[in-house]
C-alpha cells in the first residue's frame, strides 16, 4: 500500500472539505445574513434566532459544526505542504496563522450548543447572563477570538501569496485565496453582510479545485520524504 497516495488524498479531501463546511455554517447560522452570527452585542436577539430556527435546518447546522474542527486545521496545511519546498517562510508561517485560527473553532462549535440548550432550557435573563458571561474570559476575548478573526484571514492571505509565488496552481485561484480574506473579514463586517463571508468561502473552494489536484498528482515537494510501501 501506498501511504503517501492516502496522505495526499486526506490533504485534497480537506481543503476541498473545509470551504464548503465553512459556508455552510455561515449560511445556516440563525441569525441569516449577520456577519457576527451569533452576535455578542445584542446576545437576547441572538438567543431568540436560535430559539425560532427551523429543527431541520438547525440539525444540519449542529452537524456541520461539529465536523469543522476536524477538517478545518488540515485544510491550512494542505495549503502549506504544497508549497513546503519552494517558499518555506511562507509555508510556515501562513500555516502558523491558519491553525490558530482554525483550531479556535472547537471553541466555537462548542459555544453554539450552549446557545442552542440555553435557548430552550432557560429563560431569557437567564441565558443571557449565561452568554454575556462567557465573553468575560479573557482566554475567549484575547486567544480564541483574536487568533479566529487575524489567525484564518492572515493564513490565506500569506498562503496564498506562497500559492502565488510558487506557481503550483494557476495564477487566478491564488488571487482568489488572496481577495477571499478582505472579501470575508473588513468588507463584510463594514457592509455588516454575512452573505459576503460565504462568497469568500466560496471563492476559497474555487481555489480549491486546482489546489486539490496538484495534491493529488503529488506536486507536493515534501511527498518525497514520504515512505513508499508497496
Amino acid at each position: 500500500m501506498n501511504y503517501s497516495k492516502i496522505y495526499l488524498a486526506l490533504l485534497a479531501v480537506c481543503a476541498l472539505l473545509a470551504p464548503i463546511l465553512l459556508s455552510l455554517w455561515f449560511s445556516l447560522c440563525p441569525q441569516y445574513g449577520n456577519p457576527q452570527c451569533p452576535t455578542s452585542a445584542n446576545t437576547l436577539a441572538a438567543l431568540e434566532a436560535f430559539k425560532d430556527a427551523n429543527p431541520e435546518l438547525m440539525n444540519i447546522f449542529l452537524t456541520v459544526n461539529t465536523i469543522v474542527p476536524y477538517v478545518y486545521p488540515v485544510s491550512y496545511l494542505a495549503l502549506g505542504i504544497l508549497v513546503m519546498k519552494r517558499t518555506p517562510l511562507l509555508a510556515v508561517i501562513g500555516m502558523i496563522f491558519g491553525w490558530f485560527g482554525s483550531i479556535a473553532w472547537g471553541v466555537i462549535s462548542a459555544a453554539q450548543f450552549v446557545y442552542y440548550d440555553a435557548a430552550h432550557l432557560l429563560n431569557g435573563s437567564d441565558a443571557t447572563l449565561l452568554l454575556d458571561s462567557i465573553y468575560l474570559h479573557w482566554q475567549i476575548y484575547y486567544i480564541v477570538a483574536a487568533g479566529w478573526v487575524l489567525g484564518h484571514l492572515f493564513g490565506y492571505v500569506i498562503l496564498g501569496i506562497a500559492l502565488l509565488r510558487a506557481r503550483v496552481i494557476p495564477r487566478w485561484a491564488s488571487w482568489l485565496i488572496i481577495i477571499s480574506a478582505p472579501l470575508m473579514g473588513p468588507i463584510a463586517y463594514g457592509f455588516n453582510n454575512g452573505w459576503l463571508q460565504v462568497a469568500g468561502y466560496v471563492l476559497v473552494f474555487i481555489a480549491s479545485v486546482p489546489v486539490a489536484l496538484a495534491l493529488l498528482r503529488r506536486q507536493v515537494a515534501s511527498v518525497e520524504y514520504l515512505p513508499s510501501q508497496k
